[in-house]
């Protein structure tokens, strides 16, 4: 299991992940998921072709995300992708204690 903490300091938001610390700066949320993809994607295909650079294009339009990218054949190994494109994203609220 992963813990994800969000927490303000200096009046700055920072998320804590399992001990690893990223700063949010400007970043909106869904920049952050665009990270994942990108880099869930990413890897795979620099490393089967030899390449230094990744890019995928995303339109955001209403409640849709729209991306192209070049494919490697390896999508369906990124968790991000498969979470994105087949579901299987769920959330349990707890109530406030």
């Amino acid at each position: 299991m992963v813990t994800v903490k969000l927490r303000r300091e200096d009046g700055e938001y920072v998320i804590d992940i399992d001990g690893r610390v990223v700063r949010i700066g400007d970043l909106r949320p869904i920049d952050f998921l665009l990270i994942a993809l990108a880099y869930g994607l990413g890897v795979r295909y620099l490393d089967k072709y030899g390449l230094s650079e990744y890019v995928i294009s995303c339109e955001i339009e209403n409640n849709n995300l729209r991306c192209t990218s070049p494919c490697s054949g390896n999508e369906d190994r990124c968790l991000v992708y498969r979470l994105l494109v087949k579901g299987g994203i769920s959330l349990k609220c707890l109530s406030r204690s």
